[in-house]
């Protein structure tokens, strides 16, 4: 609930709340003959919950409402938060993301709009808040710190610390988003503390992104005052964020998988942790779920139900700042889920404010954002420099390796899309794509337009076809467009039904395969290859980056 909100809940509502606990007035909904998981004292136990106003009123027996759901033993658990998550990765709006997670038991979400903020600037926070306000989920959001993600890229807009500060006070923003510049952190670059004293001074979260930081350096940033990481990827790293006070947030997305490593730090039951999708894209929603895989999988890997719960409820709830979610207890929004077991976490029933969770129908408009590659782009050679190192590209993570001049399978080109006609081109190799051209306009962070592999012609075709619609994801071969989804809203998100989107991103991706591709996500992986803050090797248009030496390689 954001600010706004809680100033709109006067006392009347909850004097109701009282009467309606204490037995003297009916109910609006009665969930009887449910086994409450309650991740609070790790128990699960037999009881009907009362509903009124949206709110749970209390727990127990012989309540009456004016409606009433037999659970018949069923599990009741609070609704799922996800406490960190790129809606625009999935490349749904937050309506048709709200469509293909609500059924999955997720009832909020706490978006880091930068992506889109990278393209329109602090008008895409306000774009996001707004359509998440219509989607049928709870949507708040974090300011993001580092647009751009570094001083290698530019996409299109920049946001300082003024706009920063002016975006914390925005009612729904609950804090700094993940500060993913941590060498200007450690640095004492001074853009980068005038954002961080922004977030200081408001008061709130102030999420970390801290890739392969160990050792003093860890520490250091955690006495930046950050509270929080995602990029844990061993049970050593994360033991050491725990140490250092920070939050660990476990990410599972579809490009970076780090559930499995870290599981055992989560049986050890770390109260300060949760599991956060960070990336996950439509196909992956779809087919493998949200944050009820997660819960299937650290069940199956040994927690206790409750506690794999925590990680997706009261735990964020917490971090974020948000008193009134994450339990299933009075006074709490009635964002619930009915649950056919604790194993296989099977939806029956998702509820928000006490009613039948409806994803919305309509997106607001968003301008701008399209692709514009310059008019340079006819004629663009694509030579890669002859001593520059190899990419080498990992299916499961988004850091990447390093290879030796020479060893590379498939060339990747970074085009500027926002009109400046720049440009560069290296080797990557583990994609295994022998032909054809794979081109996006999702490319965090800035979101350039990438293409991978093909001829010149053929790239050159892929720019063109994501140009003529307006930013997407497209697989050229022969000059030809094999497959397409348009992504409309700032070249970064459909409003398409999730299942239409999946099924182009699957055609893109099936194309993609029977040209030799062998990435369970391509068009996921692709979209950080630009990344210039995730080590090791990473191309922006103005040439390739040695993210660990932090400087673009010579020609």
């Amino acid at each position: 609930m954001d600010r706004a909100e809680r100033r709109t809940h006067t006392g009347a509502d909850r004097r109701r709340l009282v009467r309606v606990a204490r037995g003297h007035e009916d109910g609006d909904l009665l969930i009887r003959g449910a086994q409450v998981v309650q991740p609070a004292t790790r128990e699960i136990y037999a009881a009907d919950v009362l509903i009124a106003d949206g709110r749970v009123a209390a727990l127990g027996s012989g309540f009456r409402a004016a409606q009433v759901i037999e659970a018949q033993g069923a599990f009741l658990a609070p609704g799922f938060i996800d406490g960190h998550v790129h809606i625009e990765s999935s490349l749904l709006t937050p309506a048709g993301f709200a469509r293909a997670t609500l059924p999955r038991g997720t009832t909020g979400v706490v978006a880091e709009p930068h992506e889109v903020v990278n393209v329109l600037g602090v008008a895409g926070l306000e774009w996001m808040l707004r359509a998440g306000a219509s989607s049928g989920q709870r949507v708040w959001a974090s300011a993001p710190s580092c647009v751009p993600a570094s001083t290698f890229e530019l996409g299109g807009a920049r946001v300082g610390a003024a706009e920063v500060a002016g975006m914390l006070r925005v009612p729904g923003v609950l804090g700094l988003a993940e500060m993913m510049n941590y060498p200007g952190v450690l640095g004492g670059d001074a853009e980068v503390w005038d954002v961080l004293e922004a977030g200081q001074r408001s008061g709130l979260r102030l999420d970390g992104h801290a890739p392969c930081v160990t050792g003093r350096d860890l520490m250091a940033y955690a006495a930046a005052g950050l509270h929080s990481d995602h990029e844990a990827t061993t049970p050593e790293e994360a033991r050491e964020r725990l140490r250092a006070g920070l939050w660990l947030m476990v990410r599972e997305g579809s490009a970076a998988r780090n559930l499995d490593a870290l599981l055992p730090v989560l049986r050890e039951r770390p109260r300060r942790a949760m599991l956060v999708s960070d990336d996950v894209s439509v196909d992956e929603l779809l087919e493998l779920g949200h944050l009820d895989r997660l819960l299937r999988t650290c069940v199956a890997g040994g927690l206790h139900p409750s506690d794999a719960v925590a990680l997706v409820t009261c735990n964020p709830a917490e971090y974020w700042g948000l008193h009134d979610c994450g339990l299933v207890a009075p006074g709490y929004h009635a964002d619930l889920v009915l649950l056919r077991d604790l194993s296989g976490f099977e939806v029956l029933e998702t509820l928000v404010g006490g009613a039948p969770a409806v994803a919305g129908e309509s997106t607001p408009a968003l301008g701008g954002g399209g692709v514009d590659l310059g008019a340079g782009w006819a004629s663009a050679d694509f030579t890669v420099p002859d001593a520059w190192p190899v990419i080498e590209v990992r299916g499961d993570q988004i850091t990447t390796g390093v290879g030796a001049p020479g060893s590379g399978d498939a060339r990747l080109v970074v085009a500027d899309r926002f009109g400046r006609g720049q440009w560069a081109t290296c080797w990557t190799s583990g994609s295994g794509l022998r032909g054809g051209t794979l081109g996006i306009s999702v490319l965090h962070d800035a979101h350039h337009a990438a293409f991978l592999g093909g001829t010149d012609d053929d790239i050159r075709a892929a720019g063109r076809a994501l140009e003529a619609l307006g930013g997407g994801v497209v697989l050229v071969e022969g000059g030809e467009v094999r497959a397409a989804l348009p992504l409309p809203f700032a070249g970064l998100m459909t409003d398409a039904p999730p299942e239409l989107a999946a099924a182009r991103l699957g055609e893109v991706t099936a194309a993609a395969r029977a040209l030799g591709c062998t990435l369970p996500y391509p068009v996921t992986t692709v979209s950080f290859l630009g990344l210039t803050v995730i080590p090791a090797l990473k191309l922006t248009p103005g040439g390739l980056l040695d993210v660990t030496a932090w400087r673009l390689l010579p020609d």
